[in-house]
């Protein structure tokens, strides 16, 4: 026997093992990290065109912006709790689809769940500001123009369920592909919605929200079509039997959820506090 052999085999097959790992981590990571980026982009170029507009329309959508975001941020957390789900669902069944499909949908019933209270906030969110001291004038268009960015939230809480899903399928391509498009269909939206463009009517700071809604939706749709019209991924009929609950899995979902939600939020609070006190 081969004494060198033996004793360097283990530390080959190790070294492989790492080699192996770091490659997948890889190759899921960085259009993950490209996806988040593109959703950073949405938000810049509504800063940019909310600068077009003046100093005051800029202001009141910084005031909107970090109140509505201060809630929608518990929200990321909640329904990103559907990731570690089924990839616990995979690993224990690699080929499992009636169990994926229930936790997919258990994202979708507690998105609908917390958007509710969201939206009711969103909605006084004029009389939040004036609570915090703000000038009315611009707690007046803040609050209108959340009034508008609201809508955004469900559709892109159910964006974020599909993305969790083809996340634990090793699969994130086709949600950097769509977030990606997601910036010009949003920049084209809010300009045109903002200042009037193309015969559309002109709403202002107002017409940023709208846009956000249109691009946050033309997300979610075209990653349902995707994964609809995709032969791998539409076995899992993620949109059948929409209405069929699963309370026990419903459940766990804020159990994991709620603690990354809180944490997320915490964070994210502090800097939006700063913000709201400049």
């Amino acid at each position: 026997m081969d004494t060198t052999t033996s004793i360097t085999s283990p530390q080959t097959l190790e070294r492989a093992a790492w080699t192996a790992e770091l490659r997948a981590m890889m190759a899921l990571g960085w259009p993950l990290i490209l996806t988040n980026v593109a959703q950073n982009a949405l938000m810049t170029t509504d800063v940019i065109l909310m600068g077009w507009l003046g100093s005051g329309a800029l202001a009141a959508g910084a005031l909107g912006t970090n109140l509505y975001f201060a809630f929608l941020i518990f929200g990321i957390g909640l329904v990103s709790a559907t990731s570690p789900l089924i990839a616990e669902e995979l690993g224990r069944k690699r080929h499992s689809v009636r169990e994926v499909r229930r936790t997919v949908r258990q994202g979708f019933w507690a998105a609908i769940t917390v958007a509710v209270p969201i939206w009711i906030v969103a909605w006084n969110g004029e009389a939040l500001l004036l609570a915090m001291g703000q000038e009315p004038l611009l707690a007046h268009e803040a609050g209108e123009y959340m009034r508008a960015l609201q809508w955004s939230l469900l559709p892109f809480l159910f964006y974020l369920v599909l993305r969790s899903f083809l996340s634990a399928l090793e699969r994130p391509g086709w949600a950097l592909v769509i977030g990606l498009l997601a910036v010009p269909v949003n920049l084209a939206a809010a300009y045109c919605l903002m200042f009037g463009t193309f015969g559309l009517p002109e709403f202002g700071l107002v017409g940023a929200g709208y846009g956000t809604v249109i691009s946050s939706t033309f997300m979610f749709v075209a990653l349902a079509g995707v994964i609809s019209y995709d032969r791998q991924l539409r076995r899992y009929h993620l949109f059948g039997r929409f209405w069929r609950p699963d309370w026990p899995r419903y459940a766990t979902l804020w159990r994991i959820g709620v603690p990354i939600g809180l944490t997320l939020a915490f964070e994210v609070t502090i800097f939006n506090a700063a913000a709201l006190f400049m």
